[in-house]
């Protein structure tokens, strides 16, 4: 791979102070050298900017009393950061702060990236859900100019989704290696909270109603509908109708997929 290659990567950090310095040492030590690492520290009340500022850029933006996991405004977020970057830029990882890297994954993934002429790639974490074009949110690696020309990420509901299917759309390959190790994060329940999120980011990204009902079903949450029912969504009409074909061509390849098992018997 070119040595040459610019890549940032953008974490956005609130109240990480307990494990922003892992993340952050795994990268420096990564078998590629990042250009740059900027985190944007969302309102912090401990000692999380401090301590970035010892390997990274702090961009500090101000305090707020809720969270902005699973919502739009984290997507305002991480724009900061990524407007920050140089338009000269190749690559650029986005991290969660709690989220410690392989030595040799950026390297990897990126070489595989290339050889494939894939423009979002991410690795894969043992027992998380998995779909060879869906790359995981933290670990994510971006064709910056690519995402750039899109406007970053829109401020809205289901917005890393919203980037996945907008360059799928736009003919660009997508990839989630399943062999390639992503590291250790720390686990993530799902609460009702986020559940009724995932609902609304299903509706804005124009899931069809049969498809939001069977993952309800599949996690045992009456949320996920009331978040897909909610009213206050703005749907992202430029990708609804390749969304819906997509789930329609995915949903009749796992059943070919398990005919075809269920004939080899």
């Amino acid at each position: 791979m070119e040595e040459k290659l610019c890549i940032y990567a953008v974490i956005p950090a609130r109240n990480e102070e307990e494990r922003i310095e892992r993340t952050l040492l795994a990268l420096k030590e990564q078998t590629f050298n990042l250009t740059g690492i900027i985190v944007v520290n969302d309102g912090s009340t401990d000692r999380t900017a401090k301590i970035a500022a010892r390997y990274s850029e702090v961009i500090d933006l101000p305090p707020h009393e809720e969270s902005y996991i699973g919502r739009p405004e984290l997507a305002l977020v991480l724009n900061e950061g990524l407007k920050r970057i140089p338009d000269y830029c190749d690559y650029v990882l986005v991290l969660g702060a709690d989220h410690v890297l392989p030595r040799n994954y950026i390297k990897t993934i990126i070489e595989r990236m290339i050889k494939e002429d894939v423009r979002i790639a991410s690795g894969y974490i043992k027992g998380e859900p998995y779909h060879p074009e869906m790359p995981r949110g933290s670990g994510r690696i971006y064709d910056f100019r690519l995402l750039k020309s899109i406007g970053f990420f829109p401020v809205n509901w289901g917005w890393e989704s919203y980037v996945i299917f907008k360059f799928m759309q736009m003919g660009y390959k997508v990839r989630c290696y399943r062999d390639i190790e992503a590291g250790e994060i720390r686990p993530t329940g799902m609460s009702k909270r986020k559940l009724f999120y995932y609902g609304k980011a299903m509706r804005a990204l124009g899931y069809d109603f049969k498809y939001a009902v069977g993952r309800a079903v599949i996690n045992g949450s009456w949320s996920m509908i009331k978040g897909y029912l909610s009213k206050d969504i703005k749907v992202y009409e430029d990708i609804n109708d390749f969304v819906r074909e997509w789930q329609r061509e995915n949903f009749w390849r796992r059943v070919r997929a398990i005919l075809k098992a269920g004939g080899r018997r």
